[in-house]
């Protein structure tokens, strides 16, 4: 069951962790001087100037004082065969979903920046009235942040938010309808540019609040910081360190409370004019307040002997490699595509944690004046650590699929668009697999 440290154990891990994420930077310094490459700052005037330029090419429609603002309105409406993830008794409905997104711009001073972008919706259900949104959705992307330039340092606060209720990011999930959760964070990132290395420091305070009962257990706090050194191996290539740690609690105590900490190395070159690799991989570790969960409590009488809680295994720490590769393509003018695939773990929605191997391909085609085409495939083998599901040994699944979304410019204003998406889901948990088809259209008004 999770514990809640004492404030000034808070603090001495913190200690830790800030001495952890920095031993590798001050190692790799003297990589950094021996580099003689040349190039314009990442974090001054001239930087800032560009950034400006870019965003005076952004078409915002409307104009209050200095402030931009662009506004457009969506509506769409969705075909899906399982709405509840489910291999039995699957439901079927017809999903109605209204969007309204806002873009404003404030350029504060000439180096300094505020932004806002929004995303407002809704989704109805025609014959599933239940699974109709609590309020409103806000789309993943929205987003406070306001950039400033100061000398050779970068600086970004931001508060980034989303309110979301579908299941389909979640791979550990069946037979779920509503995953409604809002998360945030906040927090502030800094980049510092010594011309010869770019040294990045980070700091987020992130939020998980579910707005379903069912997941109420899964409400937590983590403090999240963040460091990383790239070094300028040639005009194309960069080498670097990077280093994370993320302290979680849990407002119930279901789950454990964890320490997750990695470090490793990465490279990222532009291999031609057409391809781009990034390479990194390193050593993560999670260690958790226990190794078990608990599932409960349940009314009195409820469960046979009296109890109120039901315990299961799980364990307690991970100790493991991670790797992602990131290869983007340009075959010409008309068609790009990106291969991503990786190892790593996460927090579980059943167990303390859950390990993901991934494969991912996304493609644009712009071979038809005023359409855009893209597609995607994706597969995923994941394991548990544990946890509520199988008896305590946690689920292992395979999920695999892929999405096809074709966009059309109707008119300066009017954009119209349609996707098919399939995904499928295999267990080794009885009555945990599950197939789904969705068809959706829309049309998007910018004004």
């Amino acid at each position: 069951m999770s514990s809640h440290p004492t404030h000034s154990c808070h603090a001495f891990t913190l200690r830790k962790a800030g001495l952890a994420l920095l031993v590798p930077f001050v190692l790799a310094a003297s990589a950094a001087v021996a580099q003689d490459v040349i190039r314009p700052s990442l974090a001054g005037e001239a930087s800032a100037e560009a950034r400006r330029q870019e965003v005076d090419r952004i078409p915002y429609n409307l104009l209050a004082g200095p402030i931009r603002f662009r506004l457009s309105a969506t509506v769409g409406v969705e075909y899906n065969d399982n709405v509840n993830f489910a291999e039995v008794d699957t439901q079927q409905d017809f999903i109605f979903r209204p969007l309204v997104n806002l873009n404003a711009l404030w350029p504060v001073t000439q180096l300094n920046t505020l932004r806002l972008d929004i995303g407002l919706g809704y989704a109805f259900y025609a014959d599933h009235s239940e699974y109709n949104t609590n309020g409103i959705l806000l789309t993943p992307n929205s987003q406070l942040s306001f950039d400033v330039f100061v000398g050779d340092f970068r600086i970004n606060f931001h508060d980034r938010f989303s309110l979301e209720q579908d299941p389909v990011g979640e791979p550990a999930l069946s037979n779920v309808a509503d995953y409604g959760r809002f998360q945030n964070t906040i927090g502030v990132s800094v980049l510092w540019d010594l011309n010869k290395a770019v040294a990045t420091f980070g700091y987020d305070h992130y939020t998980f609040i579910a707005t379903n009962d069912d997941f109420s257990y899964l409400d937590r706090n983590a403090e999240q910081l963040m460091a990383s050194l790239s070094v300028a191996a040639t005009s194309t290539t960069g080498v670097g360190l990077e280093s994370s740690y993320v302290f979680s609690r849990y407002t119930e105590d279901l789950l454990n409370d964890s320490n997750t900490f990695s470090i490793g190395a990465f490279v990222e070159t532009q291999l031609s004019n057409y391809v781009k690799l990034r390479l990194a991989g390193g050593y993560q570790t999670i260690s958790f307040d226990s190794e078990q969960v608990v599932l409960g409590p349940f009314p009195d009488g409820f469960l046979p002997g009296g109890e109120n809680f039901v315990v299961f295994d799980d364990k307690q720490d991970l100790n493991d490699y991670y790797v992602n590769l990131l290869i983007s393509h340009r075959i010409n003018a008309a068609i790009t595509h990106r291969l991503a695939l990786g190892h790593e773990s996460q927090l579980g929605v059943n167990s303390n944690y859950i390990t993901l191997n991934y494969i991912r391909h996304t493609a644009t085609w712009n071979i038809i004046n005023r359409t855009l085409l893209s597609t995607e495939l994706f597969y995923e083998d994941a394991e548990e650590s544990g946890g509520f599901l199988n008896d305590g040994e946690g689920e292992h699944l395979h999920r695999y699929g892929g999405a096809i979304t074709l966009g059309y410019q109707l008119t300066p204003h009017v954009t119209l668009g349609a996707r098919y998406q399939y995904t499928q889901k295999d267990s080794d948990v009885e009555l945990r697999d599950y197939r789904q088809n969705r068809v959706s259209m829309d049309a998007t008004y910018s004004f």
